[in-house]
């Protein structure tokens, strides 16, 4: 015995593709537009095993002080996901090195930003080290980095974990001098960021913690 007819089923085929269709545009239905920082007002984000790899060129130099320090924007004031949660305009590096190049130095610039930029899950939030830039001086090898870190933080051990791989930051001008391409660098390649960054709030100002709505 015929349940359906060939019409009928291909009629309930296309309706279910159409929710499909529709749930798939919607997205989650529970994912954050706001998020709200708290704590502060000062952050000091102490590196730990900071490393930077070119990774087309197989290049790393890792930097036994690499620190940034800045305050919380706002705290206990909801913001979209994705907008300024903090300032990291004191930026200090030393002790990096190259196994090829040997020491190294490497000089943040400017004012560096960091953001949560999606749900946070447990006491974990997807964030971003923003308008990050950095020249790098290697043997008479000397070139800017920039772009963005993109990570986690974690509001109960106070730390911020860059992803894996590929991390938003790029070689933004070329290469001068005699040595780069040994070292293989050129404009446009991937860096890596390996290490971590642990926020230790100078005395008088409380630990970050994050909440997405």
């Amino acid at each position: 015995m015929k349940l359906f007819s060939k019409r009928s089923a291909s009629g309930m085929i296309a309706a279910a593709a159409v929710v499909m269709t529709t749930l798939a545009m919607a997205g989650p239905a529970n994912a954050a537009t706001t998020y709200t920082p708290s704590g502060g007002p000062s952050a000091n984000f102490v590196g730990n095993n900071v490393s930077f790899t070119a990774t087309a060129a197989g290049q790393t130099l890792t930097c036994s002080t690499f620190n940034l320090a800045g305050s919380i924007v706002n705290p206990g004031t909801s913001r979209a996901i994705g907008a300024n949660g903090g300032t990291l305009t004191t930026l200090t590096s030393s002790g990096c090195t190259n196994p090829i190049a040997g020491s190294t130095t490497v000089t943040p610039s400017g004012t560096w930003g960091v953001t949560i930029t999606g749900d946070e899950v447990g006491t974990v939030s997807p964030a971003r080290l923003t308008s990050v830039a950095a020249t790098v001086s290697a043997a008479g090898c000397t070139f800017n980095v920039g772009g963005v870190v993109n990570g986690t933080f974690n509001d109960a051990t106070q730390r911020f974990t860059p992803n894996s791989g590929a991390s938003g930051l790029t070689i933004t001008s070329t290469p001068v001098g005699f040595i780069c391409p040994i070292l293989g660098v050129a404009p446009g390649q991937t860096i890596e960021v390996g290490g971590t960054w642990t926020n230790t709030p100078p005395a008088g100002s409380a630990g970050l913690a994050i909440a997405t709505a």
